[in-house]
């Protein structure tokens, strides 16, 4: 168990340090570590598994205004904002909103 948790932590810092860079595509970054989906896209749970729930989610990004993991929508499924094939996500909440995040 104590090995396992050191690979997540590997994994978890290789995942933030690339986060930051946020040039290439969101499944590029993920590497061999995209999840797996034969519904042909990729649930929250499985993001979940390895970034943590809303909570935990909503805590790390506290900072930005509006706090995009603390939504009125809920719970929604990671790729309504996090596209696969983009280095940066898009706001789901400008559909209906017109959002610029905040640091």
């Amino acid at each position: 168990m104590k090995k396992l948790s050191t690979v997540l932590c590997v994994v978890m810092a290789a995942f933030i340090t690339c986060a930051f860079a946020a040039e290439a595509p969101l499944i590029q970054r993920h590497g061999n570590a995209w999840p797996k989906s034969e519904k042909g896209y990729v649930t929250k749970y499985q993001c979940q598994a390895c970034h943590g729930d809303y909570q935990k989610l909503g805590d790390m990004t506290k900072n930005l205004n509006p706090n995009p993991h603390r939504s009125h929508m809920g719970e929604v499924n990671c790729e309504e904002c996090h596209k696969p094939n983009q280095s940066q996500p898009t706001l789901m909440c400008n559909s209906c909103h017109q959002f610029t995040i905040k640091k």
